[in-house]
Order: C-alpha cells, then sequence, then structure tokens
C-alpha cells in the first residue's frame, strides 16, 4: 500500500472509532439493560387509568409479587388476592390471564379501585426500577410501587 492510502486508512478507522464512542454515548438510556423488578414484593403508592387517579383505601392494600420459577405474579388487590402470568423482557413488562379470588367488600370505594389497578395491570408495557421504586406505565397506565416492607410480604 502506498503511505497515501495507508494514510486514509488509518484516519477512516480513527474517525470510525470516534464516532462508534459517540453513538454510544449517546445511547437511549431505555436500550440499556433494565433493573430486575422481580426481586421485590411491591406495595401501590399511586397510580392512574384513563387520567383518572386509582383511590388506595386505607386498610386495603395493592401488592405485587411475582414468582419467578413459575412466571406468575399476583398478590392483594385491595378486596381480593389476584394472580396472572407474566412476560418480562429488557424493560418490556406484560400481564396476561388475570384473574382472582371473588370475594365482595361491602365498601364500594374498595371495589372501585380493585377493579381500576386490574384494568391498569392488563395496559401495563414497560417498567422502570429506580431505588426503592417501580413504576409501571402503558396506553393510559402509571402505576407507582415502592418496596413493600411489611412482615406480610417477606
Amino acid at each position: 500500500m502506498s503511505r497515501s492510502v495507508e494514510s486514509d486508512v488509518r484516519k477512516t478507522l480513527l474517525a470510525m472509532t470516534v464516532l462508534a464512542v459517540l453513538l454510544a454515548a449517546c445511547a437511549d438510556p431505555a436500550e440499556e439493560a433494565a433493573a430486575d423488578p422481580t426481586s421485590e414484593a411491591w406495595l401501590l403508592q399511586a397510580g392512574t387509568l384513563d387520567g383518572a387517579d386509582i383511590t388506595i383505601v386505607d386498610g386495603y392494600p395493592i401488592t405485587l409479587v411475582f414468582d419467578q420459577p413459575e412466571g406468575t405474579a399476583g398478590g392483594k388487590s385491595a378486596c381480593n388476592q389476584w394472580f396472572a402470568g407474566y412476560t418480562l423482557s429488557g424493560n418490556e413488562l406484560t400481564f396476561s390471564d388475570l384473574g382472582g379470588t371473588l370475594m365482595a367488600c361491602v365498601d364500594e370505594g374498595v371495589m372501585n379501585s380493585e377493579t381500576a389497578f386490574l384494568s391498569a395491570l392488563g395496559l401495563v408495557e414497560i417498567f422502570t426500577v429506580e431505588g426503592n421504586e417501580l413504576n409501571l406505565t402503558g396506553e393510559g397506565v402509571d402505576l407507582l410501587f415502592v418496596v413493600d416492607e411489611s412482615p406480610a410480604s417477606s
């Protein structure tokens, strides 16, 4: 190779290396490996469904616990126990085959809370974990959980 061609090749390789480093630095954080939400028990702190707040009634917690080996999730849905299958890939999380026990609570607010939560859960598409918070989102859905440190969750 002539010195001119060799010099051009080196310049091109250097430019490609610099470009690769710059592109890596500008990568979308959502493409990075997501934290694993399945290692904790979670307690709902706040939520919205189609712009309306999901009411959390004192004494009727809404919880989320994953069973990794089984690929299932469940918890308390205010009045009842709920269960579902889940699929986790990167920062994508979906729930399927939602079901639950069929107790009827006298307090209409508790039943409304449960209905809204279960409807929202079926629309979840994305999760993020930051510290002790888990945020589940989807079209018209935003659910904010914190690590559940109650004795019943351990």
